[in-house]
Protein backbone atom coordinates (compact mmCIF):
# COMPACT_ATOMS: atom_id res chain seq x y z
CA UNK A 1 0.00 0.00 0.00
CA UNK A 2 1.72 3.30 -1.24
CA UNK A 3 2.66 5.59 1.67
CA UNK A 4 0.86 8.33 -0.17
CA UNK A 5 -2.41 6.87 0.57
CA UNK A 6 -2.64 8.62 4.06
CA UNK A 7 -0.75 11.72 3.65
CA UNK A 8 -3.77 14.29 3.10
CA UNK A 9 -4.99 16.83 6.20
CA UNK A 10 -8.37 18.14 5.45
CA UNK A 11 -10.89 15.69 6.49
CA UNK A 12 -12.60 15.61 2.92
CA UNK A 13 -9.51 14.44 1.10
CA UNK A 14 -10.90 11.27 0.22
CA UNK A 15 -8.76 8.12 -1.05
CA UNK A 16 -10.01 4.79 -2.09
CA UNK A 17 -8.20 1.57 -3.73
CA UNK A 18 -8.11 1.34 -7.53
CA UNK A 19 -10.17 -1.93 -8.85
CA UNK A 20 -6.99 -2.16 -11.50
CA UNK A 21 -3.89 -1.14 -9.60
CA UNK A 22 -2.18 -1.18 -5.70
CA UNK A 23 -2.56 2.89 -6.07
CA UNK A 24 -5.27 4.63 -4.37
CA UNK A 25 -7.53 7.49 -6.19
CA UNK A 26 -8.17 10.96 -4.37
CA UNK A 27 -10.72 12.99 -4.51
CA UNK A 28 -11.19 16.80 -3.53
CA UNK A 29 -12.37 19.98 -4.68
CA UNK A 30 -9.41 20.27 -6.82
CA UNK A 31 -7.33 19.16 -3.71
CA UNK A 32 -6.14 15.91 -5.00
CA UNK A 33 -5.08 14.56 -8.05
CA UNK A 34 -5.20 10.64 -8.89
CA UNK A 35 -2.30 8.69 -7.46
CA UNK A 36 0.77 8.27 -9.61
CA UNK A 37 1.73 6.04 -11.72
CA UNK A 38 -1.76 4.74 -12.05
CA UNK A 39 -3.00 4.32 -15.73
CA UNK A 40 -6.87 2.57 -15.33
CA UNK A 41 -9.41 4.97 -15.83
CA UNK A 42 -11.69 3.96 -12.62
CA UNK A 43 -11.02 7.53 -10.80
CA UNK A 44 -14.51 8.67 -9.57
CA UNK A 45 -16.09 5.45 -9.39
CA UNK A 46 -17.58 5.08 -5.87
CA UNK A 47 -17.28 1.33 -3.93
CA UNK A 48 -20.31 0.61 -2.02
CA UNK A 49 -20.15 -2.48 0.62
CA UNK A 50 -22.33 -3.60 2.99
CA UNK A 51 -21.44 -6.11 6.26
CA UNK A 52 -21.08 -10.23 5.39
CA UNK A 53 -20.45 -12.88 7.88
CA UNK A 54 -16.67 -12.27 6.92
CA UNK A 55 -16.39 -9.75 10.27
CA UNK A 56 -18.01 -11.49 13.00
CA UNK A 57 -15.70 -9.79 15.12
CA UNK A 58 -16.58 -6.50 14.39
CA UNK A 59 -20.49 -7.02 13.85
CA UNK A 60 -21.46 -5.53 16.88
CA UNK A 61 -19.18 -2.01 16.69
CA UNK A 62 -20.83 0.55 14.85
CA UNK A 63 -19.86 3.20 12.67
CA UNK A 64 -19.99 5.48 15.49
CA UNK A 65 -18.32 2.82 18.34
CA UNK A 66 -15.33 2.65 14.97
CA UNK A 67 -15.12 6.65 15.37
CA UNK A 68 -14.85 6.79 18.94
CA UNK A 69 -12.83 4.06 18.80
CA UNK A 70 -10.31 6.12 16.70
CA UNK A 71 -11.15 9.67 18.88
CA UNK A 72 -9.88 7.47 21.73
CA UNK A 73 -6.17 7.06 19.92
CA UNK A 74 -6.36 10.67 19.61
CA UNK A 75 -7.20 10.87 23.56
CA UNK A 76 -6.34 7.92 23.09
CA UNK A 77 -3.39 -8.72 26.61
CA UNK A 78 -0.62 -7.38 28.32
CA UNK A 79 1.05 -3.94 28.72
CA UNK A 80 3.27 -3.35 25.77
CA UNK A 81 6.78 -3.47 26.72
CA UNK A 82 8.75 -0.01 25.67
CA UNK A 83 8.89 0.84 21.70
CA UNK A 84 11.63 1.05 20.33
CA UNK A 85 12.72 4.68 19.37
CA UNK A 86 12.36 4.84 14.55
CA UNK A 87 15.29 5.39 13.57
CA UNK A 88 15.85 8.93 12.93
CA UNK A 89 12.42 10.05 14.90
CA UNK A 90 12.87 13.78 16.05
CA UNK A 91 13.87 13.94 12.18
CA UNK A 92 11.30 12.52 10.94
CA UNK A 93 8.30 14.21 13.38
CA UNK A 94 9.76 17.55 12.71
CA UNK A 95 9.43 17.48 9.09
CA UNK A 96 6.17 16.29 9.52
CA UNK A 97 5.59 19.11 11.17
CA UNK A 98 7.18 21.53 8.95
CA UNK A 99 4.74 20.28 5.77
CA UNK A 100 1.75 21.29 7.42
CA UNK A 101 0.51 18.20 9.88
CA UNK A 102 0.95 19.98 13.32
CA UNK A 103 2.86 19.06 16.42
CA UNK A 104 4.46 15.18 16.35
CA UNK A 105 2.03 14.21 19.08
CA UNK A 106 -0.47 15.74 21.53
CA UNK A 107 1.45 16.16 24.47
CA UNK A 108 0.45 17.12 28.14
CA UNK A 109 1.56 17.59 31.81
CA UNK A 110 3.20 15.21 33.85
CA UNK A 111 0.15 15.15 36.15
CA UNK A 112 -2.01 13.21 33.02
CA UNK A 113 0.67 10.67 33.63
CA UNK A 114 -0.69 7.14 34.58
CA UNK A 115 -4.26 5.19 34.29
CA UNK A 116 -7.12 6.63 35.12
CA UNK A 117 -10.73 5.10 34.78
CA UNK A 118 -12.61 6.94 32.63
CA UNK A 119 -16.72 7.89 32.61
CA UNK A 120 -17.93 8.78 29.49
CA UNK A 121 -21.26 10.11 28.59
CA UNK A 122 -22.74 10.80 25.44
CA UNK A 123 -24.30 14.03 26.01
CA UNK A 124 -25.30 15.05 22.48
CA UNK A 125 -25.69 14.13 18.80
CA UNK A 126 -26.24 16.27 16.05
CA UNK A 127 -26.78 15.68 12.34
CA UNK A 128 -26.00 18.95 11.16
CA UNK A 129 -26.66 18.59 7.24
CA UNK A 130 -30.12 16.92 8.00
CA UNK A 131 -31.15 12.91 7.94
CA UNK A 132 -30.62 12.92 4.14
CA UNK A 133 -26.66 13.32 4.92
CA UNK A 134 -26.05 10.80 7.05
CA UNK A 135 -25.21 7.32 5.53
CA UNK A 136 -25.90 5.12 8.66
CA UNK A 137 -29.06 6.82 10.29
CA UNK A 138 -30.26 3.70 12.01
CA UNK A 139 -26.92 3.83 14.08
CA UNK A 140 -27.37 7.40 14.71
CA UNK A 141 -30.88 6.78 15.96
CA UNK A 142 -30.02 4.09 18.34
CA UNK A 143 -27.17 6.07 19.47
CA UNK A 144 -29.93 8.71 20.38
CA UNK A 145 -32.54 6.39 21.57
CA UNK A 146 -30.00 3.92 23.84
CA UNK A 147 -27.17 5.45 24.59
CA UNK A 148 -27.83 9.08 24.98
CA UNK A 149 -27.12 9.90 29.28
CA UNK A 150 -25.80 6.33 29.81
CA UNK A 151 -22.24 6.24 31.51
CA UNK A 152 -19.78 3.80 30.10
CA UNK A 153 -16.27 3.44 31.92
CA UNK A 154 -13.04 2.21 30.92
CA UNK A 155 -9.06 2.88 31.20
CA UNK A 156 -7.43 4.86 29.65
CA UNK A 157 -3.64 5.51 30.19
CA UNK A 158 -0.82 8.04 29.55
CA UNK A 159 2.83 7.46 28.95
CA UNK A 160 6.14 8.60 28.28
CA UNK A 161 7.60 8.61 24.64
CA UNK A 162 11.56 8.47 24.29
CA UNK A 163 11.63 12.44 24.53
CA UNK A 164 10.44 12.30 28.17
CA UNK A 165 7.00 13.61 26.70
CA UNK A 166 3.51 12.72 28.50
CA UNK A 167 1.66 10.99 25.61
CA UNK A 168 -1.47 9.08 25.33
CA UNK A 169 -0.57 5.35 25.42
CA UNK A 170 -2.81 4.95 22.14
CA UNK A 171 -2.12 1.45 22.25
CA UNK A 172 -3.92 0.66 25.39
CA UNK A 173 -6.64 2.93 25.09
CA UNK A 174 -7.40 1.46 21.85
CA UNK A 175 -7.38 -2.29 23.30
CA UNK A 176 -9.58 -0.91 26.37
CA UNK A 177 -12.38 0.62 24.28
CA UNK A 178 -12.53 -2.21 21.71
CA UNK A 179 -12.65 -4.43 24.92
CA UNK A 180 -15.54 -2.72 26.10
CA UNK A 181 -17.35 -2.81 22.80
CA UNK A 182 -17.39 -6.14 22.11
CA UNK A 183 -17.45 -7.25 25.99
CA UNK A 184 -14.64 -9.04 25.87
CA UNK A 185 -11.05 -8.67 26.26
CA UNK A 186 -8.93 -7.58 23.26
CA UNK A 187 -5.34 -8.57 23.41
CA UNK A 188 -2.86 -5.50 22.98
CA UNK A 189 -0.77 -7.72 20.41
CA UNK A 190 -3.24 -7.48 17.85
CA UNK A 191 -2.46 -3.71 17.61
CA UNK A 192 0.81 -2.12 16.20
CA UNK A 193 1.72 1.01 17.79
CA UNK A 194 5.21 2.86 18.26
CA UNK A 195 4.65 5.98 20.41
CA UNK A 196 7.58 7.78 18.64
CA UNK A 197 5.90 7.43 15.26
CA UNK A 198 2.58 7.73 16.76
CA UNK A 199 0.63 9.06 13.37
CA UNK A 200 0.13 5.25 12.42
CA UNK A 201 -1.68 2.65 14.40
CA UNK A 202 -2.95 -0.69 13.24
CA UNK A 203 -5.40 -3.06 14.68
CA UNK A 204 -5.87 -6.50 12.98
CA UNK A 205 -8.44 -9.35 14.53
CA UNK A 206 -7.67 -12.50 13.52
CA UNK A 207 -9.80 -13.38 10.96
CA UNK A 208 -11.55 -10.32 10.57
CA UNK A 209 -11.19 -6.47 10.12
CA UNK A 210 -7.88 -4.84 9.86
CA UNK A 211 -8.15 -1.14 10.67
CA UNK A 212 -5.78 1.23 9.47
CA UNK A 213 -5.52 4.57 11.18
CA UNK A 214 -3.35 7.02 10.26
CA UNK A 215 -3.75 11.28 11.84
CA UNK A 216 -3.32 13.66 9.25
CA UNK A 217 -3.68 16.74 11.03
CA UNK A 218 -3.48 18.22 14.10
CA UNK A 219 -3.06 20.66 16.55
CA UNK A 220 -3.63 21.67 20.31
CA UNK A 221 -3.24 25.09 22.38
CA UNK A 222 -3.22 26.08 26.11
CA UNK A 223 -5.81 28.92 26.75
CA UNK A 224 -5.17 28.65 30.11
CA UNK A 225 -2.78 27.37 32.57
CA UNK A 226 -5.64 24.64 33.58
CA UNK A 227 -6.99 23.68 30.13
CA UNK A 228 -5.73 22.20 26.66
CA UNK A 229 -7.43 22.35 23.72
CA UNK A 230 -6.43 19.53 21.03
CA UNK A 231 -7.62 18.58 17.86
CA UNK A 232 -6.79 15.47 15.62
CA UNK A 233 -8.07 14.52 12.10
CA UNK A 234 -7.56 10.70 10.94
CA UNK A 235 -8.01 8.89 7.95
CA UNK A 236 -9.03 4.89 8.53
CA UNK A 237 -8.79 2.55 5.83
CA UNK A 238 -11.07 -0.72 6.77
CA UNK A 239 -9.63 -4.25 4.92
CA UNK A 240 -11.54 -7.23 5.32
CA UNK A 241 -10.94 -10.73 4.08
CA UNK A 242 -12.86 -11.67 1.09
CA UNK A 243 -13.63 -8.00 -0.12
CA UNK A 244 -11.71 -6.86 -2.95
CA UNK A 245 -11.73 -2.86 -1.86
CA UNK A 246 -10.97 -1.26 1.11
CA UNK A 247 -12.93 1.14 2.48
CA UNK A 248 -12.14 4.74 3.67
CA UNK A 249 -13.40 6.87 6.71
CA UNK A 250 -12.54 10.11 7.59
CA UNK A 251 -13.30 12.14 11.34
CA UNK A 252 -11.69 14.76 13.26
CA UNK A 253 -11.76 14.52 17.21
CA UNK A 254 -11.76 17.75 19.30
CA UNK A 255 -11.60 17.46 23.04
CA UNK A 256 -10.83 20.19 25.58
CA UNK A 257 -9.68 19.17 29.00
CA UNK A 258 -9.89 21.06 32.00
CA UNK A 259 -7.55 19.62 34.83
CA UNK A 260 -6.02 20.58 38.60
CA UNK A 261 -3.35 18.70 40.80
CA UNK A 262 -4.08 15.58 41.87
CA UNK A 263 -3.97 17.25 45.52
CA UNK A 264 -6.59 20.14 44.78
CA UNK A 265 -9.16 16.89 43.63
CA UNK A 266 -8.40 15.05 46.76
CA UNK A 267 -9.26 17.93 48.68
CA UNK A 268 -12.76 18.38 47.51
CA UNK A 269 -13.27 14.17 46.47
CA UNK A 270 -13.62 15.19 42.72
CA UNK A 271 -11.83 14.53 39.47
CA UNK A 272 -8.61 16.01 38.60
CA UNK A 273 -9.29 15.97 34.91
CA UNK A 274 -12.87 16.16 33.16
CA UNK A 275 -12.79 16.46 29.38
CA UNK A 276 -15.56 17.47 26.35
CA UNK A 277 -15.06 15.43 23.29
CA UNK A 278 -16.60 15.73 20.04
CA UNK A 279 -16.30 13.16 17.32
CA UNK A 280 -17.14 14.42 13.41
CA UNK A 281 -18.16 12.12 10.99
CA UNK A 282 -17.62 13.47 7.64
CA UNK A 283 -18.59 11.65 4.39
CA UNK A 284 -16.47 10.23 1.98
CA UNK A 285 -16.44 8.59 -1.60
CA UNK A 286 -17.90 5.23 -0.60
CA UNK A 287 -21.05 7.44 0.73
CA UNK A 288 -21.83 8.72 -2.68
CA UNK A 289 -19.90 11.24 -4.43
CA UNK A 290 -23.25 13.77 -4.98
CA UNK A 291 -23.71 13.43 -1.34
CA UNK A 292 -19.86 14.59 -1.03
CA UNK A 293 -19.77 17.03 -2.94
CA UNK A 294 -22.72 18.59 -1.69
CA UNK A 295 -21.56 18.26 2.04
CA UNK A 296 -18.75 20.87 1.40
CA UNK A 297 -16.28 19.14 3.59
CA UNK A 298 -18.78 19.49 6.42
CA UNK A 299 -19.46 16.88 9.00
CA UNK A 300 -22.58 15.18 8.81
CA UNK A 301 -23.05 13.37 12.53
CA UNK A 302 -21.01 14.85 15.57
CA UNK A 303 -21.01 13.02 18.88
CA UNK A 304 -20.49 15.03 21.45
CA UNK A 305 -19.11 13.48 25.22
CA UNK A 306 -18.82 15.00 28.54
CA UNK A 307 -15.19 12.45 30.21
CA UNK A 308 -14.30 12.28 33.74
CA UNK A 309 -11.00 11.08 34.92
CA UNK A 310 -10.08 8.89 37.89
CA UNK A 311 -6.78 8.69 38.60
CA UNK A 312 -5.95 5.11 39.18
CA UNK A 313 -3.42 4.43 42.31
CA UNK A 314 -1.23 1.96 42.51
CA UNK A 315 -0.79 1.01 38.79
CA UNK A 316 1.73 0.82 37.00
CA UNK A 317 3.04 4.29 35.17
Amino acid sequence: MPSTALTTGLPGCLLWPCAKSRHFHAFQFNCCKPAPGCTCNSAGQSFGQTQTDSEPQFAHLSRRHLLQIAGATALVLQRAPEAKASLFPEAVDNAWSSLGGGPSDLTFPELFLGTWKVQTTLVKVDTPLGPDFVPDLKVVERAQKEDLQHPQKYLVSFMHNNRGQVVMDRRFNTSQLVSLYLDKPVPEDVITWNPDNPNQLRMALPGSMTINTRVTRRSQETPTPDKINTSEYFQQIFETPGRPQAKVKASQCYTKYKFRSQEAADRQAGPAIVATQVISDYLTAYDGELQLIKAQNRPVVLYTYSMVFIKQRGMPV
